[in-house]
């Protein structure tokens, strides 16, 4: 995983099968995943304890191939770029964000505090300014006529690593009729699995398909953080230690009509907002990587097409010259702001819209970012059974329907299961599962 190209290789034939909690986040009965989004949702939450199995999340956008059922179906067999609905450019971007949620669990400490432990396993990838034309060639072999291309301000990141988090919100003011505000922190113990990441200032250059070459002029650097060749023990002993947080405060306004329906039954039990709002500031923090080798090659030359398409890094090793450096790296986490908007429309009825904005810039080196994202969810909403409909929109993975059940200890569904299904050319995929055993407050 020493280049950009392979990065994306495993990308697109592994990432898309991961899945995703749009929808089911907006659930005030979701106990131990509702810290995920705020850490004050644990405060007050609808939920007396909950223990989470093992829960899988994700989402990818990107604009440069549609994921339509037909493209993710002969993806997952394998197939080559150039047998699916691709939009090369000189520009194209590619985000997946992807979590594993393992064993964690949340209990009711008093009516004001409550304490969480979360286990997650993370994978972060952005990848920007991918010029697509070059990319097929490289991964699917050059075309029979001449072309040439440009890439500009390259920058593509993997970074996997492990959390341990300690969560814990309190109700901070309460007068029962009007105002309600509650507030959380997560601090969570950071362990750095490894980070690949591949950049270039310009590379430029022609293809010759009388003579099966490629001019290349340019710079591309890349860096890793690790041995491919380690044994996975040592690797896992190995990781490298960080810190990070998240903040988050919750506020709920009530009125007579919405507290009403909790006559003579455990407030605990039920919602009383009539419009909950919700802001919070996740992922604060980074992880050091010590003595990492970064190496820079001076493109200018020409070289083999059929060298290009075997290797791309061995075809650098071997027809230019390089210089290599050791040092430290810091890796920011995908630091952003996030916003929720609850309102009850009936009894167990419920419009959410939730907005999350990165706040780490996206083309600065060493970081990755979440996707901008925009989601309007309508809910049917109960203690065993809800269901969500999530509407979502992005700059880069454009709109998305999809749908979510909670059955129970189960949950099951789709940010995208519409759009794929009805778009030719939907550019933002997300599915989820999960496993749990919730224990709500008795009525």
């Amino acid at each position: 995983m020493k280049t950009i190209c392979f990065l994306l290789s495993i990308l697109f034939s592994s990432t898309l099968v991961c899945q995703s909690y749009t929808g089911y986040i907006t659930d005030n009965f979701n106990g131990i995943h509702g810290v995920t989004s705020n850490p004050a949702n644990i405060a007050d939450a609808r939920v007396q304890i909950d223990v989470n199995f093992i829960s899988f999340s994700t989402v990818v956008a990107n604009d440069y191939v549609g994921f339509s059922l037909d493209n993710v179906t002969q993806l997952a067999d394998g197939a080559d770029f150039t047998d699916l609905n691709t939009f090369a450019s000189t520009q194209n971007e590619v985000l997946a964000n992807l979590e594993v949620l393992g064993p964690s669990f949340m209990f009711n400490l008093s009516e004001k505090h409550s304490v969480g432990i979360l286990t997650r396993a993370r994978l972060a990838n952005n990848y920007n300014n991918i010029n697509g034309e070059f990319l097929e060639s490289i991964l699917d072999g050059f075309p029979t006529e001449d072309y040439s291309f440009d890439q500009n301000k390259l920058d593509g990141t993997t970074h996997g690593w492990g959390e341990i988090g300690l969560a814990y919100g309190r109700v901070v003011f309460d007068d029962f009729y009007n105002h309600y505000l509650k507030a959380g922190i997560t601090l969570k113990y950071l362990m750095g699995g490894g980070v690949a990441q591949g950049t270039s200032n310009n590379l430029s250059g022609s293809y010759s398909a009388a003579n099966n070459q490629v001019s290349f002029n340019g710079d591309f650097s890349y860096l890793t953080s690790y041995d491919e060749d380690q044994d996975p023990k040592d690797y896992i002993k190995n990781y490298s230690p960080g810190y990070g947080m998240d903040l988050g405060v919750v506020y709920e306004y009530r009125t007579p009509s919405s507290l009403a329906s909790n006559t003579g039954d455990n407030l605990r039990a039920l919602n009383k907002y009539r419009v909950k709002i919700g802001l919070s500031l996740q992922d604060l923090g980074a992880i050091t990587y010590k003595d990492v080798e970064s190496t820079k090659y001076d493109i200018n030359g020409t070289v083999d097409a059929d060298e290009v398409e075997d290797d791309f890094e061995q075809a650098l090793d071997d027809n230019f010259s390089s210089t290599s450096t050791l040092g430290d790296v810091r890796i920011a986490l995908p630091t952003s702001l996030r916003l929720n908007i609850d309102y009850k429309l009936l009894s167990m009825v419920y419009a959410n819209l939730d907005i999350t904005q990165t706040v780490v810039k996206k083309n600065a080196p060493y970081n990755n970012n979440r996707l901008n994202l925009i989601t309007f969810t309508p809910r049917f909403e109960s203690r065993i059974i809800s269901a969500y409909l999530p509407i979502s929109y992005s700059p880069l993975g454009k709109t998305a329907i999809g749908a979510g059940l909670k059955l129970g200890p189960l949950i099951v569904g789709s940010g995208s299961l519409f759009s794929s299904l009805m778009s030719d050319d939907p550019q933002m995929v997300n599915v989820y599962f999960g496993f749990k055993i919730p224990i709500s407050h008795r009525r």
